[in-house]
Formats: structure tokens, C-alpha cells, sequence
């Protein structure tokens, strides 16, 4: 298992519990986001999470618009074999003329990389990243007020670390 990597699964658990507009979907591309393309294409707004080690502490949260994801991706393909499939797929997506109005990247810096579970500090920054996504989803009109309250997160299991 991929420990802190697996961070979307419990983001998409999340936000499945609560009133999204139809026209949300929701996916994981777990480490091969080679068919992001065909999920992105002619999206008015896209968000796309991942743990990726960026040299910051664990749970760090890097938020970065299109233009800094192009300005950091040279480097970033060099860091992760999964960044270099979905440049691939945006690519094929802006080429195709379907790629999305807008798109948030919202990168978690991972500390565990092992095991079934996530660490204490990427626990705490998930939290922080659906409020993220729940407020970009709310201002777009496709998430009702209510909804922008802390959810609970269920089967979630924090990583022990054993002395």
C-alpha cells in the first residue's frame, strides 16, 4: 500500500456524503491519471488532488492555480511518474479543445508512503482540502451553504506509529 499517497480515496468519501449538484463527478486516478482527459474534457471547473513530496513538512498544503502548475511541471515530472501522466492527459485534453475553464491543484505533502493508512498530518490536512474544495464548489453554485460545514469522515484509520 501507498500510505499518505491514498489521500484521495478518503477526499472522494468525503465529499460523496454530501448534496452535489448533478453535473459533480467525482474520481480517483489512484497513481495513473493517464485517462484524466476524458473526465476533464470541456469542464467549466476541475480539481485535481494529490500527495506529492514537494520539499515542504508533512500536511503541508500547496495550492496552485493552472499557470504555477505550468511554471513547476518541468520539475514536478522529474519527482513523480503519476505527474507526468496527467500532464499527458491534460495535453491530450487542451489539444482535443475540451480543456477545462479552470482547474485547482491541491498538492498534500505525504510523510507516510507505506501501509494501508495515512499519517496524523495528512489526516489534518485533508480536512482542510475538502473545506477547500467545498468552498470553490459553493462559489460556483454547485454546493448548497449548509454543505460548507466540517463533514465526518468515516473508516478513516490514522497511521500508529510504533516506538
Amino acid at each position: 500500500m501507498n500510505g499518505d499517497f491514498g489521500v484521495g480515496c478518503y477526499i472522494i468519501e468525503a465529499l460523496e456524503q454530501e448534496q452535489l449538484c448533478n453535473s459533480i463527478h467525482l474520481a480517483y486516478l489512484a497513481d495513473d491519471p493517464r485517462y484524466a482527459g476524458e473526465l476533464l474534457y470541456e469542464m467549466d471547473f476541475a480539481v485535481i488532488v494529490g500527495a506529492v513530496n514537494l520539499g515542504g513538512s508533512a500536511g503541508s498544503i500547496h495550492c496552485w492555480d493552472y499557470r504555477t502548475f505550468q511554471h513547476n511541471v518541468a520539475w514536478l515530472i522529474n519527482e513523480s511518474h503519476s505527474i507526468e501522466l496527467l500532464v499527458d492527459a491534460l495535453c491530450r485534453t487542451e489539444l482535443a479543445g475540451g480543456f477545462p475553464g479552470d482547474i485547482l491543484f491541491l498538492w498534500i505533502e505525504p510523510k507516510a508512503t507505506e501501509g494501508v493508512a495515512i499519517s496524523r498530518e495528512v489526516h489534518k490536512a485533508l480536512r482542510l482540502v475538502i473545506q477547500i474544495i467545498k468552498k470553490s464548489l459553493f462559489e460556483r453554485g454547485c454546493l448548497h451553504e449548509n454543505s460548507l460545514k466540517i463533514s465526518p469522515i468515516y473508516r478513516l484509520e490514522l497511521l500508529r506509529t510504533v516506538a
